[in-house]
């Protein structure tokens, strides 16, 4: 699981086992998925957004940026609140390597369970969205721009690992000229979110009933 910068920006944060159970609160997660698709805010905006108090999401924010996954906004310095982003270059974290090790599994199975949880959420709820209100011009007027494909082809690990990374450096290149928009600043626009998986389909695999 990865959020990885441009070549030239920021590296990501690599996430430790601290950091990890850091992330791992529900809270601090509902907050950078907050930060992430709407934007920078304060405490205030994100506890009325939330519906918790502003102390608590005050806390959360300062144990998140204590961990490296968020710091303060340069766009609203100066101001007597305290603005939060999320913190450029994005993060991460060996997923595999801390479920194996006993003392990190139960943080890491409560984020990537969140992560990947989220994921499937997010997408359900624009297929949601375009069954319930598929005349609603704002749907409408993004259902031509949504994508959703699967290809399939054979690789070496080595091979899916070098085409994994043109991938990226490609996503990265692309999206670079999107980098700082906000709704005030582009109040045409919308959070749209980019989901890619590659993974091998071992379907020859003998593998337990409790792994499955």
């Amino acid at each position: 699981m990865s959020e990885e910068p441009e070549p030239t920006g920021p590296r990501p944060l690599e996430v430790g086992a601290e950091a990890l159970r850091g992330l791992a609160h529900p809270l601090r997660a509902r907050i950078l998925d907050e930060l992430q698709i709407q934007g920078p805010a304060t405490a205030t905006i994100l506890s009325e957004r939330l519906g918790e108090s502003s102390g608590s999401t005050s806390y959360h924010l300062r144990q998140l940026a204590r961990f490296g996954f968020v710091e303060t906004d340069p766009g609203h310095a100066g101001r007597r609140d305290r603005w939060w982003r999320v913190r450029p270059g994005g993060w991460r974290v060996s997923g595999t390597e801390f479920l194996r090790g006993p003392v990190t599994r139960e943080a890491a199975e409560i984020v990537l369970d969140r992560y990947y949880g989220g994921r499937r959420e997010r997408l359900q709820q624009w297929h949601a969205l375009t069954r319930r209100r598929a005349e609603d011009p704002e749907v409408r007027r993004w259902l031509k721009a949504t994508q959703d494909s699967v290809s399939h082809m054979r690789m070496t690990p080595e091979e899916a690992e070098e085409f994994a990374g043109e991938l990226q450096e490609f996503l990265r290149a692309r999206a670079r000229r999107f980098e700082g928009r906000t709704a005030q600043s582009h109040p045409d626009t919308e959070s749209v979110e980019l989901q890619t998986d590659l993974f091998p389909n071992l379907v020859d695999q003998d593998i337990a009933p409790d792994e499955r």
